[in-house]
């Protein structure tokens, strides 16, 4: 979906009209992300496209106001369940007419008070949607960036609305606080349509995943890729050098439960990240609402030595 450059004027007003105490009542967690937890060596990641908040859609409307409010709880409890360390998100934004605030990310770091958020606030009025979550008591924050890049493919510039986008990866440094080590996470949201962009944002990415693994650090490439585990954009990584965390099962169902492809949503890792063999998604309604359109995905590691 689009990156929307926004500054964060009246926020508190838009946080007090949509409700940021409601934290009450939410739904409970869902059963299926139940799984063995980290070890004190380990650590957990998840990514999770969340799907934008949009203000001008109308009453009752898909991924409006309403219907936000309505999932928003099922989705915090789906994330404070799976527990994970550090959560790359997606479309973590508000739009429409008057949206000078992501309130999305505001009542979700509000309703998840054991997270701190990397990723997100670039001043100049840019932000990415891309936020990556931590838990400050496992991972001590170096730095943060993103990067705009691959300008969208003539042919589908008449229909910008939808497609006429540059792809964007935001990414996080962080100090593993027990072990001392050095790990760097990088968000991707690849195009939905444009194949050839895709591939242009994904050698960008592989680019600077190499530089991070090349200075001694862990590295994972966590996002929606919007494409499968043997597309040609998975490809670029694994040429890389990055191995693709074992999930099975669709991760994007069309918020209707429809599974009609493999997943598009990835884990990838360096050597220095070692998967655990421990993973999941969060694939059933809660309490009878879809959370979004995608299931969050789950996956535990361990540092580790090597390349």
């Amino acid at each position: 979906m689009g990156r929307v450059a926004r500054g964060r004027a009246g926020l508190g007003w838009w946080l007090a009209v949509l409700g940021l105490a409601w934290l009450a009542g939410c739904a409970g967690a869902p059963p299926q992300v139940a799984g063995a937890k980290p070890g004190r060596a380990d650590f957990r990641v998840a990514t999770y496209n969340v799907h934008y908040l949009d203000l001008d859609a109308g009453a009752g409307e898909e991924w409006g106001l309403s219907e936000w409010q309505a999932r928003r709880g099922p989705l915090m409890a789906q994330v404070r369940q799976i527990g994970a360390d550090i959560v790359a998100f997606q479309e973590l934004e508000t739009r429409g007419q008057g949206a000078g605030a992501d309130v999305w990310e505001a009542w979700l770091l509000a309703a998840l008070p054991e997270y701190r958020a990397a990723a997100t606030d670039f001043g100049r009025g840019v932000a990415v949607g891309q936020p990556i979550f931590y838990r400050p008591e496992a991972f001590r924050l170096l730095d943060d960036g993103f990067a705009f890049f691959s300008r969208p493919d003539a042919r589908f510039r008449s229909i910008r609305a939808i497609a006429g986008y540059p792809d964007a990866v935001t990414w996080a440094r962080f100090e593993h606080r027990e072990s001392g080590a050095a790990l760097t996470v990088f968000n991707v949201h690849l195009h939905f349509i444009d194949t050839s962009q895709r591939l242009r944002s994904a050698a960008r990415v592989r680019e600077m995943a190499e530089v991070a693994k090349a200075r001694g650090d862990a590295v994972l490439v966590a996002g929606d890729f919007n494409a499968r585990r043997n597309s040609r954009a998975l490809k670029v990584f694994y040429e890389g050098g990055f191995r693709r965390a074992p999930q099975r099962g669709a991760t994007f169902h069309f918020n209707k439960g429809l599974h009609l492809f493999g997943a598009i949503d990835h884990v990838l890792h360096g050597a220095r990240a070692v998967p655990l063999g421990r993973t999941g998604t969060g694939n059933r309604q809660v309490n009878g609402v879809w959370p979004s359109d995608h299931y969050p995905l789950w996956t535990d590691f361990r540092l580790g030595r090597g390349g």
